[in-house]
């Protein structure tokens, strides 16, 4: 007959005193009380499971009281009947609480950070900016805090029907295109198990994309008008400098305002605008008309210290601001309807191409006009060929290009 253990009293629990080896005091059940060497007084539960002997800390006491005790140890020997091992499941609660605590730390915006770094030598230091401002103000008033695993597909939908509802609905099909990124490179570091953006059907959400068109000039008198409303313009010089050089060059908002001293070669006649400065991420060489080297030469005569060609007239350490030009237009009577920086881009396309092979216009291809424009080739030899090969061409297209609109100007 199995020898019966008394239970322990709560007298008998206070008046223990630590021994030369820590000892321990049983209460039946598995459940006994250690002695430490130290004083100190610790609760476990030896049990079996699955054949081997076992033992699970319950605490110490008098934090966990005799009575505390009892009812733990009720309620593991119930687990351990269920089949269920207490000292593995007390290992998987530490895991799934260092699991929450790990998301917590991994949330939306600490990831989309991550990307946003990893992404920033893969695009253009503006457009890197500008994704950043769209997480920003678009997507962080949302699921800033939220864990990246725990964003749905709602909370997504209901950040583009609010998008769509502003009118806004290409920021909304661009907002797409950049939690898409943000969520691929969450999956591909294993911070979420899936995609949720792949599973939005965007044409539903947004509708049907139209195509935009920047709005621009074609007609000669037109951009007659133009070209005389920059000549009287009053506002900052360096501002109005900007503008006229760019119907010659036709260069993205980004590039003129930024144009640096040290990129002009006034010798070579060409403007070597550096990789990062690109959309395209490569370096790019523009030949520049004899009329832009005369601006720039004026330009530098009347220069301040700072590095930039068209410093801003709040700081000549900085560039002219992104709205600058756009200000300076809206001041010459032309409304976002009628005309912006990005315009003249596609007046130089359009007129390039409608005077291609015709009387009093050029000979030059459709390819080099797009070298002009610096539409990147997707094939990268054809590519590194195309630059040297397009250099010359460019050169005398741009030259005509500038004196057809100083025809159109005077004429």
């Amino acid at each position: 007959m199995a020898r019966r253990t008394a239970p322990l009293t709560a007298t008998e629990i206070k008046a223990a005193k630590p021994k030369e080896k820590a000892y321990k005091l049983f209460d039946g059940g598995g459940l006994y009380l250690l002695i430490a060497k130290s004083g100190g007084k610790l609760w476990y539960l030896k049990y079996r499971f699955n054949g081997k002997e076992k033992k699970i800390a319950l605490g110490a006491y008098p934090t966990v009281s005799l009575s505390d005790a009892r009812k733990k140890r009720e309620e593991l020997k119930k687990m351990i009947s269920d089949g269920i091992d207490p000292s593995e499941e007390r290992k998987a609660q530490k895991e799934q609480i260092k699991i929450e605590e790990i998301k917590k730390t991994n949330t939306f915006y600490t990831i989309s950070q991550k990307w946003l770094e990893s992404y920033k030598d893969q695009v253009s230091e503006n457009y890197h900016t500008r994704l950043g401002r769209a997480l920003k103000n678009y997507v962080y008033p949302t699921i800033k805090e939220k864990p990246i695993d725990e964003v749905t597909r709602l909370e997504i939908i209901a950040i583009l029907e609010e998008l769509k509802a502003k009118g806004l609905h290409e920021t909304a099909r661009r907002t797409v295109t950049l939690l898409n990124k943000v969520f691929k490179y969450a999956v591909t570091h294993e911070y979420t198990p899936h995609n949720i953006i792949a599973d939005i059907e965007t044409k539903e959400v947004i509708g049907k994309k139209v195509k935009r068109h920047y709005p621009t000039l074609t007609k000669p008198k037109e951009i007659k008008g133009l070209l005389l409303a920059i000549d009287d313009y009053t506002g900052d010089y360096f501002t109005k400098m900007a503008l006229k050089v760019l119907p010659y060059v036709f260069v993205r908002s980004y590039n003129i305002r930024h144009m640096e001293w040290q990129e002009i070669d006034f010798k070579a006649k060409e403007w070597q605008i550096p990789a990062e400065k690109m959309k395209t991420k490569e370096p790019f060489t523009l030949p520049l008309p004899h009329q832009v080297i005369t601006l720039l030469e004026e330009v530098r005569e009347n220069s301040l210290s700072s590095k930039y060609v068209f410093p801003s007239f709040r700081s000549d350490g900085k560039p002219l601001s992104d709205n600058t030009l756009i200000s300076a237009l809206r001041r010459m009577g032309y409304t976002k309807e009628d005309f912006v920086p990005h315009s003249f881009r596609a007046m130089f396309s359009t007129i390039a191409h409608e005077y291609a092979n015709r009387k009093g216009g050029h000979d030059k291809s459709e390819k080099v006009i797009e070298a002009c424009l610096a539409h990147k080739e997707r094939n990268k030899i054809k590519e590194a060929y195309n630059r040297a090969e397009y250099k010359e061409p460019m050169r005398e297209l741009m030259q005509w290009y500038a004196d057809w609109l100083d025809e159109v100007k005077h004429g």
